[in-house]
């Protein structure tokens, strides 16, 4: 994973929010495919393969996470949740601390391809208080963007 992949992840992400928002906006699913997914392969994640991620993961009682993404030893640790691009992602925090509960280390993200949300399941406390930091594809500079999601999401400091 090189730095420059991402930004051209990013960079990718930002034309399909500006030039094609009617279309990546229909549903979660195109908004997946069209800006989520690309994103998570310049981090190194093969999202294809199913020793690193699972698609609608179900977390027990707590329902199905988008993705959970694994460590070498088969450890979720990081719980992605996404939304269709009109979407606020930030409404759904709850969700997604309701997907986490019991996971002591790694990242959870909420996104709905323009914005992530990013938050350190490592940190105790309320969910709201393990909020680090955030992303918006369209608003940061592609370089600063690839910089904060390759600290916290890329896959060689899992795998």
């Amino acid at each position: 994973m090189a730095i420059k992949d991402v930004e051209q992840s990013i960079l990718h992400g930002k034309n399909m929010v500006e030039n094609y928002y009617d279309l990546v906006s229909v549903h979660e699913t195109s908004t997946r495919y069209a800006i989520i997914d690309p994103i998570l392969w310049a981090l190194g994640w093969e999202t294809w393969d199913p020793d690193q991620c699972e698609v609608e993961y179900q977390r027990g009682q707590q329902g199905r996470v988008d993705y959970a993404l694994f460590d070498q030893q088969g450890n979720v640790v990081i719980l992605v949740e996404a939304k269709r691009l009109d979407k606020n992602s930030a409404d759904f925090e709850g969700q997604l601390s309701k997907y986490s509960r019991g996971i002591k280390q790694g990242v959870g993200i909420l996104t709905d391809g323009e914005v992530w949300h990013i938050y350190d399941l490592s940190k105790r406390g309320r969910f709201e208080g393990k909020y680090v930091a955030s992303v918006d594809l369209c608003e940061d500079s592609a370089r600063q963007a690839a910089q904060t999601l390759t600290k916290w999401l890329g896959s060689s400091q899992w795998w």
